[in-house]
C-alpha cells in the first residue's frame, strides 16, 4: 500500500501519517517536529523525518512559465551570531553584512498570486537571470527593486519597472514588490517562530513548505490536505538521503 510513496518503509501507522500531513499543510506558521511527536505519539527523530518527507511533496510541481506582470525580489535568511565564539563572530562580521546569511529569491505572478522561490548561492545578475529566465515568459512586465542585479532585464527581454527602496519608494502606481515581501514575511514567521534553527542544507525544504502554504492559502483545510496527498507517489525520501548517512 505504501510502496513508491513518501510512506514507504515507514514504522508509523497510516493514522499517524494522516494526522501528521494534516497538521503540516494546515498550520499557518508551520509545526515543529516536537509538536508532531507529541500529537501522533512517536519519537522526535521520526517526526522530523516525517516533516521532511511531507515537504518533499510540497515542492512546486509546475513547469509552465509565469506571465506578467510578475514581481521579483530577494531576501536574506540567517545571520544570527549572538552565541558564536568571539573570534568566529568577528570573522563573519568582517566579511560584510550578508556574509553569514543565505539568499532566497522569489517570483510572484500577479494574475494568479502564486509564488516560486529558491535558495541561491548569492544575489547576482547571473543568479537572478536564471531564476527569471526559467520561470517567466519573455516579454512579460516585471517589477523589481532598484538593485543592479536586475539591470540585465533592461536589454528588452522583459519590460522591467522598478521602485527605489533606498529612497523610500515602495509603490508607484502598479509597480511594487509588495507581493514578494508578503511571502517573505510568511517565510520568516515560520523560520523564526516555529522552527527556530534551520540548517542551510535543508533551507530549500523550508522554503518549499512556505511556498506551498502561500499558494494554497485560499483553499479549505480539506482541499489543502487532498492537494498534498495527491503528490505522495514517487516522492520517497530515506533517512540516509536526508541526513547524508549521518545520525541526527
Amino acid at each position: 500500500l505504501t510502496t513508491g510513496t513518501i510512506m514507504e518503509a515507514t514504522h508509523l501507522g497510516l493514522d499517524q501519517w494522516m494526522v501528521g500531513v494534516w497538521l503540516i499543510v494546515n498550520c499557518r506558521n508551520g509545526v515543529s517536529s516536537c509538536e508532531i511527536a507529541r500529537t501522533i505519539g512517536c519519537k522526535q527523530q521520526s517526526a522530523w523525518h516525517l516533516l521532511h518527507r511531507v515537504r518533499r511533496i510540497m515542492q512546486e510541481a509546475g513547469t509552465e512559465l509565469m506571465s506578467g506582470p510578475v514581481e521579483a525580489d530577494a531576501t536574506w535568511i540567517g545571520g544570527i551570531v549572538t552565541n558564536m565564539p568571539n573570534k568566529r563572530r568577528d570573522r563573519y562580521l568582517n566579511r560584510g553584512p550578508q556574509s553569514n546569511k543565505t539568499a532566497v529569491h522569489a517570483i510572484r505572478e500577479r494574475r494568479s498570486g502564486r509564488v516560486r522561490a529558491s535558495v541561491i548561492a548569492r544575489e547576482s545578475k547571473e543568479s537572478t537571470y536564471w531564476q527569471i529566465a526559467e520561470n517567466v515568459k519573455p516579454g512579460s512586465p516585471a517589477y523589481t527593486d532598484a538593485s543592479k542585479v536586475y539591470d540585465w532585464m533592461d536589454n528588452g527581454a522583459y519590460r522591467r519597472e522598478s521602485v527605489n527602496h533606498s529612497a523610500g519608494e515602495y509603490v508607484r502606481g502598479d509597480v511594487s514588490t509588495n507581493g514578494c515581501e508578503n511571502f517573505f514575511s510568511c517565510l520568516r514567521r515560520g523560520l523564526k517562530g516555529t522552527y527556530i534553527r534551520t540548517s542551510t542544507a535543508h533551507l530549500q525544504a523550508y522554503v518549499d513548505e512556505a511556498v506551498f502554504r502561500f499558494n494554497v492559502r485560499d483553499l479549505t483545510e480539506w482541499e489543502r490536505f487532498d492537494h498534498a496527498m495527491r503528490q505522495i507517489v514517487g516522492a520517497r525520501l530515506t533517512y540516509k538521503e536526508l541526513t547524508g548517512g549521518s545520525v541526527r
